[in-house]
C-alpha cells in the first residue's frame, strides 16, 4: 500500500475501524444536556408568557393600545333646579367653562414648566391671584386620588377662555371643559336654606365613591343642596375623541357620545315675597337696634312647611360658584357668622315666649285650671331668695290668660316652685312633648337639638373634679328659671315657632319642611319628598288651649298687651296673636356685666283662623316688643296681605318682654 492510499492519523480507527467521528466523553454529554434543557426551558417560558398577553391581558393591553389614539371624556351634566313655591327659580343653571389638565400627560419637569407658564399668563381671574404652587398643588392632588383629569380653574370668565381658545396647544395637557354654574335669579334670597355647591373634600371622598361618584364633580354643600343631592345630581354623558401621538385632539366628530342628563328639580315651600319681607325687615333691626345677628321663620301651621327662614347676617351664594378660595376663606372667618343658620343651628334661652309651655304644664298637672288665679306681685319669696317680676311691676291676682297677656313672672316662678317640690318633672316632659330638646326633623342638615336641662342632665354636664357636688345638684332656682325659659335651657327659632304652629292648630306637633314636589326636567312631577314628615299630637284639652289662645291673642291685641302697641292697629280678620320675650345672655360683656338681651316674638296668625306662625329673634336688641315683635309685624302683613304701614313701630312700641 502506498503512503496516499493511508487514513490519515487519527482517523477511523475506532472499535468498528470505519467511523471517523470524535469519541463523547461522559463530562461533554453532561453539558450538552445541560445546555439543551436552559434551551427548551427558555423557550417554555417564552410560550407561557405570549400566552399571557395573547389571552390572559389581551384585552388590557388591547384597551390601553386603543387608549393611545382615543381618549374619553365625561361630560358633566346639570344639577336640578331649586323652585319657590309659585314655581320661580331660585337656584338654576348657566354653561361655564372650567380649565382642566390631564396629570398622564404632564408629568416632572414638563408638568412644572408648562403650569408655571399657565399661571403667570393668567396673573389674576376676579381679584384672585392664580399661582404656579397652587395648580401644581391641584394637579398632584388629582393625581393622588386616581383622577383622570385635574379641575386647575373653574369658571373662568370670558377673556380666559377666548385666550385658551386660541392658545391651547402652548400647553400641553391643558384644556377647556365645559361645565355649569349655578346662577341665583332671586340674588342673596334664602341662602342659608338653598345652600352652595362646591368639589368634594378629601375627607369625604371614599364615601362618595361608593355612591358613584368619581371625585371630581360638583356636589351641594349645605342647605337643600346638600339635604338632596342624590335628586338634584344628573347623570354625567361621555365623549369618546380621536388624539394626536402627543394627546392633542383631532378636528373631527367624537368617536361615540353618551349624552348628560339633568337632575330633577325640587319645588320647595319657600314664598319669595313673605321671605324678601323677613330678610329686609329683620336686616334693617338687627342693624340698627341689636348687634347685626338675627334669625326668623315662618311656618304653614296645618302642614309645618317652611315659608320663609331667615338668618342674618346672610352671604353670597354666588361667591361660591365664582371659586374664590380667597373670599371663601373671609366668609367663614368673619366673626358674625354670615353662613351659620340661626334658624336652625342658633340656640338661644327664648325668655316669656316659653311661658305657653309652663302654662300647659301646670294646667295638664292641675295646679292651675283655666279660670283659677295667683297673685302677680312685685317680687315673690321662695327659698329664701327674693324672685322679681319684670321691671317690679305687680299686676294683682290674674288667671293663666291674663298671665300670658302682662307677661306676670311672679305667676309662672309659683307655678315653677309647685314643680321643683314634685318627685316627677312635668315642665320638661312638656317642654319635650313640644317638641324642645330634640331636631324638629327639618330637611336640611346639622340642626341642633336644643337643650331641655334636667336633674340627671346636670349631674353629668357638671361631673368631674373641677365641680363639687352643690354645683351638680338641681336646685329650686333651675326649675324657677326654665319656667320663663331662661337657665341652662336652649332652643331654636324653629322650635320656637313649631310650638307655637301646634297652639295654632289644636295641638298638632309638625315636622317643619321645605322640599316639596320633585318634577322631571319635563316638568313632570315625580314625587313629594314631605310626605315622610312626621306628625304627633301633643294632647292639648280644648279648654286649656283656649286659655292660652287668648293670652297670647291679649299679649299682642289687649290692653296690657306687652306687643298691643306693635299688632293692635292690624284690621280685624288679619289679627296676631303672640308673645314677645326678653331673654338674659348670660354672656359677659366688655367691660364688665352682661351683654344685651336678646329680644324675642313668637306667635301666628291670623288669630281666628291661623295659617302662619313666625318665631323671630333679634340678638341683643333689649325687649321683645323694640326689635323682634316689628320685624315678626312687618313680615306677617305681607303674609295675610295687609298694608305693612299697620304695624306700630319700635319707636312707638311701649317697652315690654
Amino acid at each position: 500500500m502506498s503512503r496516499l492510499d493511508r487514513p490519515p492519523r487519527g482517523l477511523g480507527r475506532g472499535p468498528r475501524g470505519g467511523s471517523w467521528a470524535p469519541s463523547l466523553t461522559p463530562r461533554a454529554a453532561v453539558r450538552i444536556a445541560t445546555l439543551g434543557g436552559i434551551i427548551v426551558a427558555m423557550l417554555g417560558l417564552l410560550l407561557v408568557r405570549l400566552w399571557f398577553l395573547q389571552i390572559i391581558s389581551g384585552e388590557d393591553y388591547s384597551a390601553r393600545a386603543q387608549g393611545n389614539f382615543l381618549r374619553e371624556v365625561v361630560v358633566e351634566a346639570p344639577r336640578g333646579n331649586i323652585l319657590a313655591e309659585d314655581g320661580r327659580v331660585l337656584v338654576g343653571n348657566t354653561p361655564g367653562k372650567n380649565i382642566v389638565a390631564a396629570p398622564s400627560e404632564l408629568r416632572g419637569a414638563q408638568r412644572e414648566r408648562v403650569l408655571t407658564r399657565l399661571a403667570r399668563r393668567l396673573g389674576e381671574i376676579d381679584g384672585e391671584r392664580v399661582t404656579p404652587a397652587d395648580l401644581i398643588e391641584t394637579m398632584e392632588t388629582a393625581e393622588n386620588q386616581g383622577q383622570p383629569t385635574a379641575v386647575l380653574l373653574e369658571n373662568v370668565p370670558p377673556p380666559v377662555v377666548r385666550y385658551m381658545s386660541e392658545r391651547w396647544r402652548d400647553y400641553r395637557g391643558v384644556s377647556l371643559e365645559n361645565t355649569w354654574v349655578r346662577t341665583y335669579p332671586q340674588g342673596r334670597l334664602a341662602a342659608h336654606i338653598l345652600g352652595t355647591t362646591g368639589k368634594i373634600g378629601q375627607d369625604d371622598l371614599r364615601e362618595y365613591r361608593r355612591d358613584g361618584y368619581t371625585g371630581n364633580e360638583v356636589i351641594g354643600i349645605g342647605g337643600l343642596e346638600e339635604q338632596y343631592e342624590s335628586l338634584l345630581r344628573g347623570v354625567p354623558g361621555r365623549s369618546v375623541y380621536e388624539v394626536e401621538a402627543s394627546g392633542e385632539p383631532r378636528a373631527q366628530p367624537p368617536v361615540s357620545t353618551e349624552l348628560p342628563r339633568q337632575g330633577n328639580d325640587i319645588q320647595t315651600s319657600i314664598h319669595i315675597d313673605i321671605q324678601a319681607a323677613l330678610e329686609a325687615s329683620l336686616a334693617r333691626r338687627s342693624e340698627r337696634l341689636g348687634s347685626g345677628r338675627g334669625a326668623g321663620v315662618v311656618l304653614d301651621v296645618r302642614t309645618g312647611q317652611v315659608v320663609a327662614s331667615a338668618s342674618y347676617p346672610t352671604f353670597d351664594p354666588a361667591i361660591f360658584v365664582e371659586r374664590r378660595p380667597r373670599a371663601i376663606e373671609r366668609l367663614y372667618t368673619n366673626p358674625r357668622q354670615p353662613v351659620f343658620n340661626r334658624v336652625t343651628q342658633g340656640v338661644y334661652p327664648v325668655g316669656s315666649t316659653f311661658k305657653h309651655v309652663t302654662a300647659v304644664a301646670g294646667l295638664r298637672t292641675g295646679f292651675i285650671s283655666p279660670g283659677s288665679t295667683l297673685e302677680s306681685s312685685a317680687t315673690v319669696e321662695l327659698y329664701d331668695q327674693t324672685f322679681q317680676n319684670f321691671r317690679f311691676e305687680q299686676h294683682g291676682s290674674v288667671n293663666v290668660s291674663k298671665a300670658i297677656e302682662v307677661s306676670s313672672d311672679t305667676f309662672f316662678y309659683q307655678i315653677g316652685d309647685n314643680f321643683f317640690r314634685r318627685d316627677d318633672s312635668p315642665l320638661q316632659d312638656e317642654a319635650r312633648r313640644f317638641g324642645f330638646g330634640s331636631p324638629t326633623g327639618i330637611d336640611l342638615p346639622s340642626e341642633s337639638a336644643g337643650l331641655v336641662p334636667d336633674p340627671t342632665w346636670k349631674k353629668r354636664r357638671f361631673a368631674g373634679p373641677d365641680f363639687d357636688p352643690f354645683d351638680r345638684e338641681w336646685r329650686p332656682g333651675d326649675t324657677i328659671q326654665l319656667t320663663v325659659g331662661q337657665g341652662y335651657f336652649q332652643a331654636t327659632p324653629l322650635q320656637l315657632a313649631q310650638s307655637y304652629a301646634a297652639i295654632a292648630n289644636g295641638g298638632t306637633l309638625n315636622s317643619p319642611t321645605i322640599g316639596g314636589t320633585v318634577l322631571e326636567p319635563n316638568g313632570r312631577a315625580v314625587r313629594s319628598v314631605a310626605e315622610g314628615a312626621t306628625a304627633r299630637d301633643s294632647d292639648l284639652a280644648d279648654e286649656w288651649l283656649t286659655a292660652i289662645r287668648e293670652g297670647v291673642f291679649l299679649a299682642s291685641n289687649g290692653s296690657e298687651g306687652t306687643s298691643t302697641s306693635v299688632f293692635g292697629a292690624l284690621p280685624e280678620g288679619s289679627k296676631v296673636a303672640g308673645k314677645t320675650g326678653t331673654a338674659e345672655t348670660g354672656q359677659p360683656a366688655e367691660g364688665g356685666g352682661f351683654t344685651p338681651d336678646h329680644s324675642w316674638f313668637a306667635g301666628y296668625g291670623p288669630a281666628d283662623d291661623p295659617r302662619y306662625a313666625i318665631a323671630v329673634v333679634v340678638e341683643n336688641a333689649g325687649t321683645g316688643s323694640n326689635a323682634a315683635a316689628p320685624v315678626a309685624c312687618e313680615t306677617m302683613t305681607i303674609a295675610l296681605d295687609v298694608d305693612p304701614e299697620d304695624c306700630g313701630s319700635a319707636s312707638q312700641a311701649e317697652p315690654g318682654i
